[in-house]
């Protein structure tokens, strides 16, 4: 398939997504994207900015190497979190880590292409939207968090209408529960996520894609375009990313900038890093890149 667009801006001071893709421009053999769980534990200790943005650099590394190798999917996944395993455990020493500290993790989606069509590797609630040539979409972009999130989304609502618009405020009010909704990260129940424990290999999505004429992986603060903003549909987004992903995510920012204080638009946090990698069979004259 061939990379006609790819493109990752943060919302904050340290973007914790990433994108990655192996191959040539017009020959592209794996791609992946990385949305960071941001921390709620009041500091970092890991560096890169954030525990977050560590989390997902060491893991695009190590994904650089082992998305070139012809191995099963839930192989690699064992590899990639052995890996991570390792890295914590080097970062972490010497370091004065509480008990109850929350570890970093990071949503994945990884699509890879081996003999007999492509693959797909899914841990979180990032999104894979897949066309066939024939106009068929494909979705996977379930939210794993939808009753917190709506619940957090609705409380939230009430302190910006009291006059509490500072998301650090926010965050240190609800954090009880939002470490309660992490306790069930890769648990009977929870939701599956990428983290530096075995943990993470206990419940991945595997997907069968065949051979899509059209793929777009993308983390949930680009899908904001549809879920949030009404922007696109799936189809219309798939459209819109396959023209051009920069100005898709222009549009997002623009409608998080016309709602400053979430009202029109209810959502926890008045913006979110997004990333996007689209990918199709078919050749394009057109190339849009962002490191």
């Amino acid at each position: 398939m061939r990379l006609i667009g790819a493109v990752s801006e943060g919302s904050g001071a340290v973007n914790e997504d990433g994108f990655g893709w192996l191959g040539s421009q017009d020959d592209v053999s794996a791609a992946w994207v990385f949305d960071g769980v941001t921390g709620i534990n009041g500091r970092n200790y890991l560096g890169e900015g954030t525990d977050a943005r560590w989390l997902v650099w060491r893991a695009h590394v190590r994904l650089t190497d082992l998305a070139a190798r012809d191995i099963p999917l839930l192989a690699l996944l064992e590899e990639l979190v052995g890996g991570l395993i390792a890295d914590f455990a080097a970062a972490a020493e010497g370091k004065d880590i509480p008990p109850n500290y929350d570890p970093p993790a990071a949503c994945l989606i990884l699509a890879k292409r081996y003999k007999d069509g492509w693959q797909a590797l899914r841990l979180g609630d990032s999104c894979l939207l897949t066309r066939d040539g024939g106009g068929e979409h494909r979705m996977h972009a379930a939210s794993p968090n939808n009753v917190l999130d709506h619940w957090l989304t609705r409380e939230v609502a009430k302190r910006r209408a009291a006059g509490v618009l500072d998301i650090k405020a926010l965050l240190a009010e609800f954090a009880p529960q939002l470490k309660d909704g992490r306790s069930k990260r890769n648990q009977p129940g929870g939701y599956s996520i990428l983290e530096a424990s075995p943990a993470a290999l206990t419940m991945p999505d595997i997907i069968e894609l065949g051979a899509p004429a059209e793929m777009l992986l993308c983390t949930d603060g680009y899908y904001r375009a549809v879920d949030h903003y009404g922007l696109h549909d799936d189809a219309g987004l798939i459209d819109g990313s396959a023209g051009d992903v920069e100005t898709v995510l222009a549009a997002l920012r623009a409608a998080e900038r016309s709602d400053p204080d979430c009202s029109r638009y209810p959502r926890f946090k008045p913006a979110d890093d997004a990333t996007a990698v689209m990918l199709v069979r078919q050749p394009s004259p057109h190339l849009h890149r962002s490191p």
